[in-house]
């Protein structure tokens, strides 16, 4: 089984086309990694889904997101 982006494995493809309007082999590409993520993408994903890249994208989010101690708002400052 190849490895996936964390983001495939919290969310469905065909939910995130949906949610999206991405298609399913863009995102299977994605997922992947065969199609490496855009600025473009990531901002998309993160409207539609209405969280911080911080918490989909960057590699303490998976942290972030079980740890009670990091709100969104206390990531904010990753951003800058």
């Amino acid at each position: 089984m190849e490895q996936q982006h964390p983001l495939f494995i919290e969310y469905r493809r065909d939910w995130l086309h949906r949610v999206t309007g991405y298609s399913k082999g863009y995102l299977s590409r994605v997922a992947t990694g065969k199609t490496p993520l855009s600025r473009s993408f990531i901002e998309r994903v993160c409207y539609k889904l209405n969280r911080p890249k911080e918490e989909l994208f960057l590699p303490d989010g998976a942290e972030a997101r079980l740890a009670p101690s990091h709100s969104p708002t206390s990531l904010n400052h990753l951003s800058r």
